[in-house]
């Protein structure tokens, strides 16, 4: 028997995720960011650490510490100190 939630997990993780331990802020405006951390990374996403996510929105832009560059996120999962994210830029 195959369990449907382990299936529809699966594929929606069809892109390769790298792992990764980087530096990375939530920018939400001028005056609220949140630190956090790249857990997983891939061409269409990342998987962020964080905290907590009270607070953060479904739609942000996450600036990459270790490559400078910014990246406007949707929320894709959210748990207590997680977030999966898919880049729409």
């Amino acid at each position: 028997m195959t369990d449907i939630n382990k299936q529809n997990e699966t594929d929606a993780r069809q892109d390769q995720r790298k792992r990764t331990y980087q530096g990375a802020h939530i920018i939400v405006d001028k005056n609220s960011t949140f630190n956090c951390i790249i857990k997983t990374r891939s061409d269409k996403g990342f998987g962020l650490r964080l905290g907590s996510t009270v607070g953060i929105p479904d739609q942000f832009t996450l600036f990459d510490d270790s490559t400078g560059q910014s990246h406007k996120c949707l929320v894709i999962w959210r748990k207590r100190a997680g977030l999966g994210v898919k880049i729409t830029d």
